[in-house]
This record gives structure tokens, C-alpha cells and sequence, in this order.
């Protein structure tokens, strides 16, 4: 079934912006160990099931992403809340949490990401509820438009949009391979299993009704 999202041309007219330090000087990134051995600094090479990933390089090899937001609670939103319903408010089993863990982490200053932000999406003939605020179902026809970027403009390190889940907050998606060694600077990292984050989570979920299990 097809969600009717249009599919890139061969020469989109994407828009690049800086990303600085000023702007936003620590990126929140959420991190799984359940199903890889994952840690603060690990890029995805390839698996995963997300809006703009898993994607590939012109000679088909996987491009190597990983996921920031601008505040804590998009972070939580976007990926251990990910898929629990909000309307009506699905529940969340709290031992999850044990696998999971909150990073602060400084971006190089300043990166080039190609931006999925409203303003940016009419030239390319979306609008913000086809690329940005369609279902899990329509991942198929949203990532070719992250693939596009990539293999389209090689000055990108990234893409730059709003949550889905979390309006407030911004978020990126970057390209390992378009940053430099290292690719980032981890200045924290916190289970979310534990005091003080895991009050912080928990006290999310009871704002947006989520029943506990």
C-alpha cells in the first residue's frame, strides 16, 4: 500500500544549513544495548528500522547514521517511547529501561545539514505531513528522500528537521562518513534505568497518561 509520498529526482533542490554550537551547544542522543552492543559513540551501520535509515551509498554500502535532538525529553520521545500510542495513551513496561541510556554529546562547529524543516519543503514538492508526520508504515517512502541528500550533496554531514513525536524540540540525523575522526565529543553518559534520569522518563510517561507495567 502506498502512502502517495512522492519520490526524489535525480537533482532535488535541497536547502543546507549550519548547524552551530550557538544554536544549540549539547545534542541529546538515546542509545539501545538490548539488541547490539551499543554505546554512546556507535553509529548505525546499516540496521534499524527509522524515518530517514537504514540507507545506502552510491556503491550500496550502508551510510553509518546516527540520531541527536536538542532536548532530553524529544530524545526519550524518539526512541524509548517511540512506539507508544499517545491518543489513547498505550503503556510502557518500566524494566525496558535497563537497556537504555541518555548521552550529551558537542557536534563539530558548525555542520552543513540539508534541511527537512517547513519552510525547506515546498521546493521539493512534500509538505511536513508526508516526510515528517507520516506513520511507521510510510518509512519505505521516507527514506529515500535521506538517501537522496546523501548521494546528492556531498557537502552534507547530515539532515536537520522537527520531531514527530516531540514538536518542541529539533532534531538531526547524521552521516558518519561526512564527519570528521572523531566524529563527536561524548560529554555524558547516563543509564536511564537509575536516578536522576530515570525519574525524569518515568515523570514524562505520567504526564502523557501512559500506563506503567
Amino acid at each position: 500500500m502506498s502512502c502517495g509520498i512522492p519520490r526524489p529526482g535525480p537533482s532535488e533542490p535541497f536547502t543546507l544549513v549550519p548547524v552551530t554550537r550557538a544554536e544549540v551547544p549539547v545534542w541529546f542522543h538515546v542509545y539501545c544495548n538490548k539488541n547490539h552492543p551499543t554505546t554512546a559513540e556507535t553509529f548505525s551501520k546499516g540496521w534499524g528500522d527509522t524515518r530517514f535509515a537504514p540507507i545506502s551509498t552510491e556503491r550500496g554500502t550502508p551510510v553509518h547514521t546516527y540520531y541527536a535532538a536538542s532536548r532530553p525529553e524529544c530524545a526519550f520521545m524518539e526512541s524509548v517511547l517511540h512506539e507508544i500510542p499517545l491518543s489513547p495513551p498505550g503503556h510502557f513496561d518500566v524494566s525496558e529501561l535497563q537497556f537504555y541510556h541518555l548521552a550529551q554529546v558537542q557536534l563539530p562547529d558548525s555542520l552543513d545539514c540539508a534541511s527537512f524543516h517547513t519552510p525547506y519543503l515546498p521546493a521539493l514538492g512534500l509538505t511536513r505531513t508526508e516526510l515528517i508526520d507520516s506513520l511507521p508504515a510510510c518509512y519505505g517512502e521516507t527514506r529515500p528522500w535521506a538517501e537522496a541528500v546523501y548521494r546528492q550533496q556531498p557537502g552534507a554531514k547530515g539532515i536537520a528537521y522537527g520531531s514527530r513525536r516531540d514538536d518542541a524540540a529539533r532534531c538531526l540525523m547524521l552521516f558518519g562518513q561526512r564527519l570528521p575522526d572523531p566524529p563527536l565529543a561524548v560529554l555524558q553518559s547516563e543509564p536511564l534505568a537509575v536516578s536522576p534520569r530515570r525519574e525524569e522518563v518515568l515523570t514524562l510517561i505520567r504526564r502523557l497518561k501512559i500506563r506503567e507495567i
